[in-house]
């Protein structure tokens, strides 16, 4: 009986180090990529001699749309930030005058991954339930103002007022941007706080671990002159 009870002891001490051990490497192994930022201003001659204009978005490796959230570990004492993001990126915007009247884009969540592919398989098949709900848009509902006579190089901190299409659902966003026309292109990078209720996503809740209801959705474009 005694000895029975050592092996039985040693046997929780092994499972309880084993999943330590799994814990760790799922928290603490991955490289959690950084808050989309602009690039060093570029030094880039040629493109339009103003932003006025139609823009389209182009596909370059370091373009996405993605979110960014939190997992929570051992009753939320543990908390780790996770990063998924989509390069099937498209849409535009327009620029007349010292305003853009115009802006959509879309993106492809089918093709969202992160560093682990179980999470990207749960989200995609739970959460998002991307069969059903294959894309996400953003589209502008109200004008962006910009300032006047932009030169090249000009970093832009701005807001972008529109409408967001997540698991079926639509609602209000206000996006903190910041943008820079170079001449041949123009970058734009921000993000937006979302609340996962809002677009009636359950969040995710496994055996590993739980995730925060509250996350935000990033962006990092770039744009060529032109409809595409």
């Amino acid at each position: 009986m005694r000895r029975a009870l050592k092996w039985g002891a040693i046997a929780l001490v092994v499972v309880v180090l084993a999943v330590g051990g799994f814990l760790a490497w799922w928290i603490l192994s991955d490289d959690t990529p950084g808050k989309p930022k602009l690039d060093a201003a570029p030094t880039a001659t040629g493109g339009p001699a103003t932003p006025v204009g139609p823009w389209h978005i182009v596909r370059r490796p370091e373009v996405f749309v993605g979110y960014r959230i939190k997992e929570l570990f051992g009753d939320a004492v543990l908390k780790h930030e996770v990063v998924g993001r989509t390069p099937t990126v498209s849409g535009g915007l327009t620029i007349a005058g010292n305003r853009v009247t115009q802006a959509q884009v879309t993106a492809g969540l089918g093709d969202l991954e992160s560093d682990r592919a179980a999470r990207d398989t749960y989200i995609h098949d739970h959460a998002l339930d991307t069969d059903k709900f294959p894309t996400s848009r953003f589209t502008l509902t109200a004008p962006i103002s910009l300032p006047a006579n932009i030169s090249r190089g000009q970093a832009v901190h701005t807001t972008a007022t529109g409408r967001l299409l997540l698991h079926g659902v639509t609602r209000p966003v206000t996006v903190d941007l910041q943008a820079r026309w170079d001449g041949p292109t123009i970058q734009v990078v921000g993000s937006a706080p979302i609340t996962l209720a809002d677009f009636h996503i359950s969040a995710p809740n496994t055996v590993i671990a739980d995730v925060d209801d509250h996350g935000s959705f990033e962006v990092d474009l770039v744009l060529a002159p032109g409809r595409g």
